[in-house]
């Protein structure tokens, strides 16, 4: 029987393998920002609560150090029972550990950044045909954490994770989403501004909200899995021949967009709920190539926040699904184009047809 130290060790490898080798695909100061949460984690700190920076730097070489050995070199296979199974087989190693109440994930984020974790696993349920493992602690990690992910039928929310991600969003306070963040904290009776000053003194209360919106989160990876704007192996083809480039990044978002706007995903799920916090959440936490593709559900929210009427949200959504799905057709059949003309003739298409309209590439093109 392999002992938990012992999984935690070989799953520890390829933590380790899959930074030495991708953490340089991040900027230096997203890297700096990922490696002190990692930092937080490891040694139980709250997200608010700051280590000194010379002891943080300290340990951030130390990590860096740790990756020499480990780059260039394959992923380590994981042995349980005996059996060498691949590292990517996560149905496989979930079966062999799911008597010890753990679960194990590991997949391809953005950039095609491989990230694997090991955690105990809390409530584990059944949705809409996906089954859905909560979990509640993380026992091993990489830097590339993510609150929510999806791996065929199964969907893994992370909790630790999600109160960093609520945390930083609060502590940056970016000026786009400030007057959102503030609706979402006064749907909890509370200031976020306030909040932003004394975290330590709103623990539970950082702590509540983020468990709520991660259930809510769950019906975006629901949306994934149930949407069909990309058929079959089309998306991951896609980013796969344009990894590290905006087309790959317009890809994910288009592809997150289409398991929003779903008819199973998750502004459906917020507009039958009312959730107004949910709402103002996920305007809040839009990144900027998604506004861009979604300017409306800015201004449904607008309208929503004088009205009130939760019919501006999901008429909003209808039209927005079908728009969605008109990009991802267009992308697909630029795609396909490529067997005639190439790669590099079929990117520069797709550059000039889909992402330069958004002026993005005004400077490149």
């Amino acid at each position: 029987m392999v002992t938990l130290e012992n999984l935690r060790e070989q799953v520890l490898k390829n933590c380790l393998i899959a930074e030495a080798n991708y953490a340089g695909t991040f900027s230096l100061c997203g890297l700096v920002l990922r490696l002190r949460d990692l930092y937080k984690w490891e040694k139980g700190l709250r997200p608010w609560e700051e280590p000194d920076s010379a002891v943080l730097l300290e340990w951030i070489e130390q990590r860096e150090s740790s990756w020499d050995p480990w780059m260039e070199q394959e992923f380590q296979p994981l042995v349980l029972d005996g059996i060498v199974r691949d590292p990517f087989d996560v149905d496989g190693i979930n079966e062999a550990v799911a008597d010890s109440g753990l679960v194990y994930g590991a997949g391809y984020m953005e950039g095609l950044r491989p990230s694997f974790f090991l955690g105990a696993v809390g409530e584990t349920r059944e949705t809409d045909g996906a089954v859905i493992f909560s979990v509640e602690r993380e026992i091993v990690r990489d830097v590339f954490a993510s609150p929510a992910m999806r791996q065929g039928g199964r969907i893994y929310i992370r909790h630790q994770p999600m109160l960093s991600f609520l945390w930083d969003q609060i502590f940056e306070m970016r000026p786009s989403a400030r007057s959102a963040l503030g609706f979402a904290f006064d749907a909890y009776g509370l200031d976020v501004q306030t909040v932003a000053r004394f975290p330590q003194r709103y623990a539970d209360a950082l702590e509540t909200i983020a468990r709520d919106q991660l259930h809510t989160w769950i019906y975006h990876e629901l949306g994934e899995f149930h949407e069909e704007a990309f058929r079959g192996h089309l998306w991951h083809d896609i980013i796969a021949t344009y990894p590290n480039t905006p087309i790959e990044i317009y890809a994910r978002v288009l592809k997150d967009l289409c398991a929003d706007t779903d008819d199973k995903g998750l502004i459906r799920h917020i507009a039958e709920n009312r959730s107004r916090a949910a709402l103002a959440f996920y305007v809040a936490f839009l990144r900027p190539f998604t506004r861009l593709l979604f300017p409306e559900i800015i201004k449904a929210f607008s309208a929503f926040r004088k009205s009130g009427r939760w019919e501006i949200i999901e008429e909003t959504r209808r039209k927005a699904k079908e728009k969605f799905h008109e990009r991802a057709a267009h992308l697909a059949a630029l795609h396909e184009e490529r067997r005639d003309k190439g790669v590099a003739r079929t990117r520069d298409e797709i550059l000039r047809a889909c992402i330069a309209p958004l002026g993005i590439l005004k400077k490149s093109l």
